[in-house]
């Protein structure tokens, strides 16, 4: 993918007549300085030399450009867009053109470097910056550039679509595919559940035999108990009911007693 073209562009200064004359003299002569350190590539200085002339004029917007654009090639993306929110409301429309030109390629870098992450918030900075461009082409229609970053930004917010389509059709592919892996583990969780409940109640089965057996053992000494106190109490009614021939029963037999006795004839 190609990158934006051309780089933040650098507006000279124009110093308000409002301003006294001193001061616009040492803003002019700080922002001059400014922009010969900007064009070596000496940022670090030529920003430092900006925020000296923007503590002499803090309200000009076109001192709040040149800063933002010595933040941008710094890679101090956050304060460089900041640097350039105070700017856009300049007055002259070709130099709020070049304005949002520059935020458009601040907001196009920060969706670059969200990309390189994997972070899919690098839409939303490529939408920002697309929205920069057309304005910035609203002030001034015939900015080759500005047509130019404004179709790299459409291409990366399609890319970026695109990849989002991916992944959602990625997410819902995992998903059918461990989807019947889900009910085989759900049905072998629900049939360990049943077996282990079966478990328990041949366990409490079991224990509630055991007690029915130990009851009854507990029983059955009682129970042996009452034939015994039965066999008791008929042996002493018999006793009682042959009281009257106890004497001739306990006497030892006569001879001849045990002769057989011959039946009574029937003539």
């Amino acid at each position: 993918m190609k990158s934006p073209a051309a780089l933040l562009r650098l507006l000279p200064l124009l110093i308000l007549s409002t301003i006294t004359l001193i001061n616009a003299d040492e803003v002019y002569s700080k922002t001059e300085a400014a922009n010969r350190l900007y064009k070596q590539g000496k940022f670090e200085e030529a920003l430092k030399l900006y925020e000296d002339a923007l503590l002499l004029s803090p309200a000009d917007p076109k001192l709040k450009m040149n800063k933002g654009s010595a933040l941008y090639r710094l890679g101090d993306l956050e304060s460089a867009e900041k640097s350039y929110e105070g700017a856009l409301s300049v007055k002259e429309k070709k130099e709020r053109a070049i304005a949002h030109y520059n935020m458009g390629n601040i907001l196009f870098r920060k969706g670059e470097a969200l990309q390189r992450q994997g972070d899919m918030k690098a839409q939303e900075q490529y939408k920002s910056a697309l929205e920069q461009y057309i304005q910035s082409l609203d002030l001034q229609p015939s900015d080759y550039d500005a047509k130019w970053n404004l179709q790299l930004a459409h291409q990366h917010i399609k890319q970026m679509e695109q990849q989002q389509q991916q992944n959602k059709q990625d997410k819902q592919n995992k998903d059918d595919k461990q989807q019947p892996q889900n009910k085989d583990q759900q049905q072998k969780d629900k049939e360990e559940q049943q077996q282990e409940k079966d478990k328990q109640q041949q366990q409490q089965q079991q224990q509630q035999n055991e007690k029915e057996q130990q009851k009854q053992q507990q029983q059955q000494p009682d129970q042996e108990k009452d034939t015994d106190d039965m066999k008791k109490e008929e042996a002493k009614r018999i006793i009682e009911l042959y009281a009257d021939d106890a004497d001739s029963l306990n006497k030892p037999p006569k001879k001849g007693i045990g002769k057989q006795q011959q039946p009574e004839r029937d003539w």
